[in-house]
């Protein structure tokens, strides 16, 4: 029997593909080098100690490997309703952990806040659209437990940095606009979840444009989020399906957005910036400034800067918060 002969195109789709493996390997593993370094250093320095954590709840039964992190007052009155906080994390889609979030999200907690931080599967194991379908999973999980961690899960706030912003600007994006919320496969408990408030720290919501920014590696990440599909490769709607800032409606949910001057991505933010205040949306924005402005910088808690966006973050989630909700402010 004769072997058949591949073409010149399968060669060059299986010599490109080889490349990307070797690259994204090479990237992956750095990416958990950082992490793991990370995590024993400024991560999760200056964390509250005023707060409990409960690690590793899986909130997704068709998969164990998904998770949830809780964090909560050490404090907390029980028979108090709490405000919900979902964190999403980044890594460029293809890695980062909750665990490595930790200074962020106990100064949230610290606020009063029931602090969920999930874990929603790496790129291109998980590609798009099923991080956001497992961030909605863990959004039912909210509304299945509200009664037993006693929280208002019918109006949530959202927040992350880089990718994880990203996506909570999709999952924005998915609660204020019904044609765009129908594109997707969601848990009918929280397909129509509602969001309070997101947080977007140097995020990324237009893919097409990032691609052509001069950050490091930025166009594996989203290659990565495609599945591993170069992003030359999509359709028009598939582009426009993954940036949100093309689904933003006058609708969107309020919203506090950093970028940081040493940040190749910050643009991005601006342009999401503009585009709301447009709307005439409610958002605030927090420029970090100087050389440790860097991507992602709100996510330590070490920096000056980084301390003064999480005053901005913190006043912003209480502004939209039911008082009632919340610990008396100390006099």
């Amino acid at each position: 029997m004769k072997k058949q002969k591949l073409s010149f195109e399968d060669m060059k789709e299986l010599q490109e593909k080889l490349l990307y493996d070797i690259k994204f390997a090479y990237v992956r593993t750095g990416h958990a080098k950082n992490e793991l370094l990370g995590f024993l250093t400024v991560f999760n320095a200056r964390r509250s100690f005023k707060v409990k954590v409960t690690r590793r709840i899986s909130y997704a039964p068709d998969d164990p490997r998904l998770y949830l992190n809780i964090y909560e007052r050490k404090d907390r009155d029980a028979r108090r309703k709490s405000p919900v906080f979902v964190y999403i994390h980044g890594g460029g889609w293809i890695g980062g952990l909750p665990e490595t979030r930790e200074a962020f999200n106990t100064r949230i907690a610290e606020a009063g806040y029931f602090v969920v931080s999930l874990y929603y599967g790496h790129s291109p194991f998980y590609p798009h659209p099923e991080p956001i379908q497992n961030i909605y999973k863990a959004f039912a999980w909210l509304k299945e437990h509200a009664e037993e961690y006693n929280i208002d899960a019918d109006s949530i706030f959202v927040g992350g940095e880089s990718a994880g912003a990203h996506l909570s600007a999709m999952a924005g994006a998915i609660a204020t606009d019904p044609e765009y919320n129908a594109r997707f496969d969601l848990h009918p408990l929280s397909r129509h979840q509602k969001i309070a408030g997101l947080v977007l720290n140097c995020g990324v919501f237009d893919l097409e444009k990032a691609v052509g920014l001069p950050f490091r590696n930025i166009e594996l990440y989203v290659q990565s989020y495609c599945g591993g599909k170069p992003f030359g490769a999509l359709s028009e709607a598939e582009k426009r399906e993954i940036s949100p800032i093309y689904h933003v409606t006058k609708d969107f949910p309020p919203t506090f957005a950093i970028s940081a001057q040493c940040d190749a991505l910050a643009i991005l933010t601006f342009d999401l910036v503009e585009k709301l205040r447009s709307l005439g949306t409610d958002v605030e924005h927090y420029h970090g400034t100087g050389k440790l402005a860097v991507h992602a910088f709100a996510v330590v808690q070490v920096l000056r800067i980084s301390k003064e966006a999480m005053f901005g973050i913190r006043a912003f989630l209480r502004s939209h918060t039911n008082e009632q909700l919340l610990p008396a402010r100390k006099k």
